[in-house]
């Protein structure tokens, strides 16, 4: 009987002790305790771990009033591993679950550095960089998509230039400048992509030695930069814009004359004369109307 009494005493005990160890687990797994844990894990940089027990959250309390706050702990703990592209997915799908969320700027802020870095970094495939620019450029993109009167709108399309330039694609980078002047004109970072613009238009003079297109708005830029600023450097910059502009018109009309287009060549050498008076070729145009001025005098002679 009393081995009976024991058996019974020890089920009853272990019965005990596991449901205080069941009510121990059911704590922890709460959405608030888990948050706490993932939190604890983040600081003590466990990244794995702390991503692990957010994600928790997130996947099985969709409905609780912390699930935002763990969905950012997932984001910043694959930011933290450089899982970049893991990060950028993981806020779509935040924004697209809680669009109204508080918290919107702030993952918003966090797609915007995302795209920053994809659209200057590279990957190794087989011995091969492969560039990640085009990953940067659509995060950027949907920065914008996301919040195109946002504070970070303006300087999403700038990163998307800068991306450009850095790259060497100067029409494309040229193209979003264009896009910021346009769409946000009172951006702080107009006098910067005016100056971007300029440069690339710079850059792009040495393509066609017939499109004198890029030459003409570098020149534009230039002059209101010059205005803006009253910058030595950019009206120095501007005068050398506005001598290649010159040069072009000049040679133009030296091609008309080789034709035997009077009349062509002389238009384009007054257009020399009147648009760009200060530059070189504007004296060389003159002294070409001046003698051809005297060749009509003599021929009027008896």
């Amino acid at each position: 009987m009393r081995h009976v009494r024991r058996i019974r005493w020890v089920l009853a005990v272990g019965c005990c002790i596991a449901a205080m160890g069941g009510g121990i687990v059911a704590a922890a797994e709460t959405p608030e305790q888990l948050l706490a844990s993932a939190k604890q894990a983040f600081d003590r940089k466990d990244f794995s771990r702390a991503r692990r027990l957010a994600q928790r959250v997130v996947e099985r309390h969709a409905a609780s009033p912390v699930v935002v706050d763990a969905w950012l702990v997932v984001v910043d703990s694959l930011l933290e591993t450089q899982d970049h592209t893991g990060a950028f997915e993981q806020c779509e799908k935040l924004l697209e679950a809680h669009p109204q969320t508080k918290y919107r700027t702030a993952i918003l802020r966090r797609e915007y550095e995302i795209g920053e870095v994809l659209a200057a970094s590279q990957y190794s495939v087989a011995f091969v960089k492969v560039k990640r620019l085009q990953e940067g450029v659509k995060a950027l993109e949907r920065v914008i998509e996301h919040a195109p009167f946002g504070t970070l709108a303006d300087r999403a399309v700038y990163a998307i230039g800068e991306a450009y330039f850095n790259d060497g694609d100067y029409e494309a980078a040229r193209d979003h400048y264009d896009r910021l002047l346009k769409q946000y004109p009172n951006s702080e970072l107009i006098i910067r992509a005016r100056v971007r613009r300029a440069t690339c238009n710079q850059k792009l003079v040495a393509g066609s030695p017939y499109d004198m297109r890029p030459v003409e708005r570098a020149k534009a830029d230039m002059d209101v930069l010059v205005k803006l600023s009253g910058n030595r450097e950019v009206a120095a910059q501007a005068a050398e814009m506005g001598e290649l502009l010159a040069r072009g018109d000049y040679e133009t009309g030296l091609f008309y004359f080789g034709r035997a287009n009077i009349e062509g060549g002389v238009r384009y050498m007054k257009a020399v004369i009147v648009r760009y008076p200060e530059t070189e070729y504007a004296a060389r145009a003159l002294r070409i109307m001046e003698f051809l001025g005297a060749a009509a005098e003599r021929e009027e002679k008896p």
